[in-house]
This record gives C-alpha cells, structure tokens and sequence, in this order.
C-alpha cells in the first residue's frame, strides 16, 4: 500500500460526521485517533475543549508538508497493526477509529489493543465503508468490473470489506459492545435523493443507499 500517492486532500479534513457522535456535553477527555493524518480532527477537538490530550497515530508521515500538521500533544508515525503503546493501557477515554478498519490486514488484532488503550467504559467512534451500498452491485454484477479507485468504497488500499452486521460482529468478536449506529443518510445535513428515497421507503434499503456507517463500541 503506496500512501505517498494518495492526493493531500485525502488527508486534510475534520470528521464533523464521526464528531456527532460524541455526548453533547463531553470535556477534558484523553483521545486517541488511529488515522489521524494531519491532526484536523483531534486539533478540533483540543479547540473546542472537547479533548484535554490529543494523540494522533498516522502510517503515513508527509515529510515534503510538515507545516500542515496541527500541534497535538503528541504525534506518532507508524503501523498501528505493528506498534503498541504500553504505556496507554487503561488511558483514553475516547478512541477515534475515522474510515481505519478496512485498511488493516488483521483488525480484529488492532481492535484488542484498541480495548486495552480505553479505560473502563471507554468509547470507541468508527466509521466504515459499507459494501452493500448499491454501487457495489451496480460496478460488480452489472458491469462486471472489480476496479479500484483513488478513494471511496473501492479505495485501492482497502483489505477488508464489510456490510452492517459484519461491522458489529468485528467489534463485539474485539470485547466490545455497540451503542449507536448510524448510516450515512441519517448523518447527512442537506438533501439528496438517496435521502428521499429512504424515507419515502420507511428505511427498507437503507443499507443499499449508505456508503458508511458510523458507531459508537463502548469497551467491556
């Protein structure tokens, strides 16, 4: 997986779709994101009085723009799947874990030591890419193509792919219980015709409309 090629742009944006997900009236926590590019989202978080101590992990390092990276308490460049941090057992209060999991090779390994990282009743936020979406049937069965793409569902770094239920099958496999559940379509502000549909519809193919999911996993 060649990440240097991935356009900037890939990196330099705040999950304000995963963030709705926090308890309105959350402060002065310790946070962790695994993926955390170039601290957008936990530098956010640090402004708003959200986090007290922000910790970013990234497998990618973009030496050529140092100077897009936002000052965290702590930054550290590397494979989550081959690192590990003993020093933050039973630490965070909040693990963010924005688009990561379908890039991992073994997550199910990362997500153990995701639990030992939380403290007791520590909560994990996750978004994942949904392979159900209709976009999949439409490239695969009738088009007949397995394509990557630079970014989106068939993102060319991906290794795992899931639908809703194999998404919290994964976590509560890893000691983890999930709370909230939310697609795409329910997060979404402005309209659309997706959004419509699922209405019009009473949500039956809402997982054929989403392209994520979000979710909150509370630690066991």
């Amino acid at each position: 997986m060649n990440y240097e090629d991935k356009d900037i742009s890939y990196y330099a944006n705040i999950r304000h779709d995963l963030l709705t997900l926090i308890n309105s009236n959350a402060t002065n926590l310790r946070v962790l994101e695994i993926g955390a590019a170039y601290g957008e989202t936990l530098y956010y978080l640090k402004s708003t009085g959200i986090a007290q101590e922000a910790v970013g992990v990234d497998i990618f390092e973009d030496k050529k723009h140092p100077e897009k990276y936002k000052p965290l308490d702590r930054f550290i460049f590397g494979n989550i799947e081959v690192l590990d941090f003993h020093e933050f057992e039973n630490y965070f209060d909040l693990i963010l874990l924005p688009d990561v999991i379908e890039h991992l090779v073994e997550p199910k390994h990362v997500l153990e030591k995701v639990n030992r990282y939380l403290k007791a009743g520590g909560t994990a936020l996750v978004s994942m890419p949904n392979v159900r979406h209709y976009s999949t049937f439409k490239r695969i069965f009738l088009k007949g193509d397995f394509k990557y793409d630079e970014s989106g569902l068939f993102d060319y770094t991906h290794m795992r792919f899931y639908c809703k239920k194999n998404m919290v099958g994964l976590f509560a496999k890893s000691g983890f219980k999930v709370t909230t559940l939310k697609s795409a379509i329910s997060i979404y502000k402005g309209r659309s015709m997706a959004k419509i549909f699922n209405r019009l519809t009473f949500g039956i193919f809402e997982e054929f409309l989403s392209l994520q999911f979000f979710f909150t996993a509370n630690k066991q």
